[in-house]
């Protein structure tokens, strides 16, 4: 009878010290997970290390037997259990950083302008993610429909143009009709947009053709990359969504022709343009092998997820899974070398208006220069 009685004092002790203690109930929770997942090698699991308090999260540290890497199910399943944000990360060590509060489902886009490439991706829970076009220069974007493709792609046109006015220009393969991204062709910045496949081929023969003047002008001055060069122009191709450029059954041989081509200059772009100073962002609702073309995924060394279906599709987007996990609209995956869960800012029509409203071009002056073009005769 006593050793029941000793037995139930110490089991509400441990219970009231796990209750009154929460890093000693997230520690028992966390190894409970490795547990039920399997995380261990034989017998061995991990050892707690050490803890490590800061002012938003809680950080724990383990020792992991020989052989133990990360396993993709041990982020989300933490997140569940412990109903926090966590972020894993494997360097030697396995940490676990669970953080206090959970990131902001809605940030609004408000970007000082600067002299560069660089562009806002968005906010982790403790810091902001940009991206800089001239040391990455193409990117693959995968996600479902009205989870924040095209607001990511109108705030990167806008932070660009805003960074460098007088030194990017624009092709944009708008396959859903043109609706988004047509209004667009007022801004001086943008050279053409396309709104279907064959509109798309013929910007694409355009592109193609300025890709080969500029190989020719790069062989002939000695020039291998045009970040070692005083050419200041950039050149960005983006496509929403690039699926509408995978042929079907139904196409003829013609049309499949126009849609091989279209994927060719594209890969062409990501191959081997970007020394040249082009860039290349490719956008997709659905990714898979047909829709995200090989070439283009494998050159485009920084992938961004927003929410997906399924794991396979998460796979193919950023080859790992985690995609179909993701809340709420505007949060995304972004990977390059390393991989950020993050909230994109928001940037409604009319503020990219308000902040491009300028760079439109005069109408009356166009036409002016364009009569005067058809009424010059040249010689030669």
């Amino acid at each position: 009878m006593e050793f029941i009685i000793g037995s139930g004092i110490a089991a509400v002790a441990l219970y009231t010290a796990a209750k009154w203690n929460p890093a000693v109930s997230e520690r028992k929770k966390i190894e409970h997970v490795f547990r039920n997942i399997g995380y261990r090698v034989k017998d061995h699991e991990p050892t707690l290390v050490r803890r490590n308090k800061k002012e938003s999260s809680m950080e724990y540290v383990y020792s992991v037997p020989f052989g133990l890497i990360d396993d993709p199910k041990l982020q989300p399943t933490l997140e569940k259990t412990l109903s926090k944000p966590v972020e894993i990360k494997f360097r030697g060590k396995l940490i676990i950083k669970v953080y206090n509060k959970s990131l902001s489902k809605l940030i609004h886009y408000d970007e000082q302008v600067t002299n560069d490439w660089i562009v806002p991706i968005g906010y982790t829970l403790n810091e902001q993610i940009r991206h800089d076009f001239d040391s990455i220069p193409h990117m693959t974007i995968a996600g479902m429909t009205r989870q924040g493709k095209t607001v990511l792609l109108k705030l990167i046109l806008t932070q660009l143009i805003l960074n460098k006015p007088d030194d990017v220009e624009f092709y944009i393969i708008d396959l859903k009709g043109g609706l988004e991204f047509g209004p667009l062709e007022k801004l001086k910045q943008i050279k053409k947009v396309a709104s279907n496949v064959r509109e798309a081929y013929q910007v694409l023969q355009e592109v193609q053709k300025n890709i080969k003047r500029d190989m020719q002008l790069f062989r002939s001055n000695d020039y291998s990359n045009v970040l070692d060069t005083s050419i200041k122009k950039r050149t960005f191709i983006i496509v929403d969504e690039g699926a509408q450029l995978s042929p079907g059954k139904h196409h003829t041989k013609d049309e499949k022709q126009m849609f091989n081509y279209c994927q060719e200059v594209l890969s062409e772009v990501c191959r081997v343009a970007g020394a040249l100073g082009y860039r290349n962002i490719f956008c997709t609702q659905y990714p898979t092998a047909d829709t995200l073309p090989r070439q283009i995924k494998q050159n485009s060394d920084a992938k961004i997820s927003f929410r997906l279906p399924t794991g396979i599709a998460s796979r193919v987007a950023i080859d790992e899974q985690g995609a179909e996990e993701l809340g709420n609209v505007g949060r995304a995956i972004y990977r390059t070398h390393t991989k950020h869960v993050l909230q994109v800012p928001f940037i409604s029509d009319d503020v990219m208006w308000s902040r491009l409203g300028r760079y439109e071009r005069d109408a009356s002056v166009e036409k002016e220069d364009q009569a005067s073009r058809d009424n010059t005769i040249e010689f030669g």
